[in-house]
């Protein structure tokens, strides 16, 4: 918490919110056109979702959030950054399976909620994945 306190550290957690709601736009575009226009089951297309929003976020929380142009440890980073989004893929699909099946919530609310609540872990691990390395 001490790291976002500082100027620097306020931009950062500024520019991963706007990464993280361009990712969020292409998952719930991507969501709901599945859904609503290919008749693809809810769970199915926010897996699809999910994955496509991948793409955007770890290019942008890596260049532009984190600052890191570093790429030798690209493949190391990525690996870390996926598995991060697979454990929040996995998060994200029995969160959602519990609010819409058994609470009943409509599925693109329980999707902002989830999502909002796995953005503050992903922030803060995404600061160590991205962290500047002294060669």
């Amino acid at each position: 918490m001490q790291a976002i306190r500082s100027r620097e550290g306020f931009l950062q957690l500024v520019r991963f919110a706007v990464v993280g709601v361009a990712s969020a736009l292409v998952d719930l575009g991507s969501l709901f056109l599945l859904v609503e226009r290919a008749g693809v089951w809810y769970l199915s297309a926010s897996v699809v979702a999910f994955c496509l929003s991948y793409g955007v976020s770890f290019v942008f929380q890596k260049i532009w959030t984190f600052r890191n142009a570093d790429r030798t440890a690209t493949h190391q980073q990525f690996a870390l950054h996926l598995v991060l989004q697979l454990c929040n893929l996995a998060l994200n699909t029995g969160a959602m399976y519990v609010l819409v099946e058994q609470y009943h919530l409509w599925y693109l609310m329980a999707r902002v909620m989830v999502d909002g609540t796995i953005a503050i872990e992903s922030f803060f691990i995404g600061r160590w994945i991205f962290r500047h390395r002294s060669a």
